[in-house]
């Protein structure tokens, strides 16, 4: 009895794993778990955050990002101002040659304006993401609780 509990405890961990973790790749952009925090129903913004990873020999650029859940979706990052550390709208990110860049809370990170219902821990919803090079890559960000931080 004892080795079917351990063997349902390893399918269960696998499965549980493949679950949330998730990637995509497109030319030679991969995108590591895309993500946003559970916000509350009236949210009038929600962030999107993520892992690339440029494997191609020369620079690519996260230039736009879509989604059809909301009216529309800005690259954003934090930056000290008089003391105070204030979101700045930015037009384009650099992904270095052989390069990882985060998005994650405090740094760079997608703003979701309007979004048109709250989603869950547990949902997901789709998104755009616009590269120079790699082109347009469609994914999904999982919805994680409201404190989750996402280290690699």
């Amino acid at each position: 009895m004892k080795k079917y509990a351990q063997l349902f405890a390893l399918v269960a961990t696998l499965f549980s794993t493949q679950l949330f973790a998730h990637e995509y790749t497109a030319d030679s952009m991969q995108i590591d778990h895309p993500w946003s925090r559970e916000a509350p129903p009236n949210a009038t913004v929600i962030a999107g955050f993520f892992q690339f990873k440029n494997l191609a020999s020369k620079d690519d650029f996260l230039i736009s990002a879509s989604t059809p859940i909301a009216d529309h979706v800005e690259i954003h990052t934090h930056e000290m101002a008089d003391g105070v550390m204030k979101m700045k709208k930015i037009d384009s990110v650099r992904i270095g040659s052989m390069k990882t860049v985060m998005f994650e809370p405090g740094g760079y990170h997608l703003m979701i304006f309007n979004p048109k219902q709250s989603y869950k821990q547990g949902d997901r919803f789709p998104m755009t993401l616009q590269f120079k090079h790699a082109g347009k890559v469609e994914v999904e960000l999982a919805v994680e609780a409201n404190g989750h931080v996402h280290a690699h």
